[in-house]
């Protein structure tokens, strides 16, 4: 089966907030960027909120696997303690053994994440891919100048559009941090794509493009650190995340939320296999993204899929993300 191949003539400087570890579509995507280096020129892996520490270190065993020691690991605020089901997998892998073996550890992840974003400006425009609550994007927006973040675009796996119309469904990242997701999407980026719950909810691989990723077991370092990785996060409590489709290590992934938005900012500007709005949203006080036309902001929310069965599409994506893994 075909596959989306996009052609960069030159990669794109990248920043990646993550709450990894707890939820395994986290990993998923950092690993799919860093099978990508002439798509992403990851600058920056910044970990946000909990136990900051512990996810700095499943992303630093990540980045020491792929040998990328050039790209540094910020350590945001630790807002609680929370168990991580991945975090066995790299509990033996220090944040000072990464910097023994040549990485870099920014303790104030914030002001780190500040210092990169810093350096956008017309001839230099970054990505960020926001995949964790906005608690450190949040704390660094304010002390931008705002002309900044013109030169910024962000792809971001938050909020919940048109699912349970008379219920909003207030998304996890959203609510978690209320006040640094309105910073957030009160903003003027230079571009602004949203995946949401309404098409992230499908992401799940399985079938015969998880059973090829599979066989690649013994014959690839990157498919084996995710067979690893999520065979521990699921023994160690992910089993029970809820997911549309049942999942196991054996026949498919767990809900992929967080790969759509890494997805969205390879494809960009094209948005190859899906509906997108611009609609007008805004976080309200209670932490649902609505739409309103006075108060909110721009923004370009992947709301559906192309197909009528939104698997279709998914499994295209799938295939993308797991060939692409499979090739680095």
């Amino acid at each position: 089966m075909i596959s989306i191949i996009r052609i960069h003539t030159k990669p794109v400087p990248t920043i990646l907030d993550t709450d990894i570890g707890s939820d395994y579509d986290d990993q998923m995507a950092l690993t799919y960027i860093l099978s990508n280096p002439t798509i992403f020129d990851l600058k920056l892996v910044v970990c946000s909120t909990r136990n900051t520490t512990a996810r700095g270190q499943i992303a630093a065993k990540t980045l020491a696997i792929f040998g990328r020691f050039d790209v540094p690991v910020g350590i945001g605020q630790i807002t609680g303690s929370g168990y991580i089901p991945e975090y066995e997998w790299a509990q033996n892998y220090t944040l000072e053994q990464f910097q023994k073996d040549g990485g870099t550890v920014y303790l104030n992840g914030e002001e780190a994440l500040l210092k990169e974003m810093q350096k956008a400006n017309a001839d230099n425009i970054y990505n960020i891919v926001e995949i964790s609550p906005e608690t450190s994007l949040g704390h660094v927006i304010p002390q931008l100048e705002p002309e900044t973040l013109k030169y910024i675009r962000l792809f971001a796996m938050a909020g919940s559009i048109y699912l349970e119309p008379s219920h909003p469904v207030k998304e996890y990242n959203i609510v978690t941090d209320i006040s640094a997701a309105q910073t957030v999407f009160n903003s003027s980026w230079a571009y602004f794509g949203l995946a949401p719950l309404d098409t992230t909810i499908f992401m799940q691989f399985y079938g015969s493009e998880w059973q090829t990723f599979l066989s690649f077991a013994n014959k690839s370092t990157h498919v084996q650190l995710i067979i690893d990785s999520y065979t521990i996060w699921y023994n160690n409590g992910g089993k029970h995340n809820g997911a549309v489709k049942p999942f196991n290590p054996e026949n498919s992934t767990s809900t992929m939320f967080d790969v759509l938005a890494a997805f969205l900012a390879a494809t960009y500007p094209q948005v190859f296999s899906m509906v997108v709005q611009d609609l007008p949203l805004f976080v309200t006080n209670d932490g649902v993204t609505s739409i309103n036309s006075t108060l909110g902001k721009h923004v370009n929310v992947s709301v559906a899929f192309s197909t009528s069965d939104p698997y279709a599409s998914t499994e295209l994506i799938g295939l993308t993300v797991l060939n692409s893994i499979i090739s680095s």
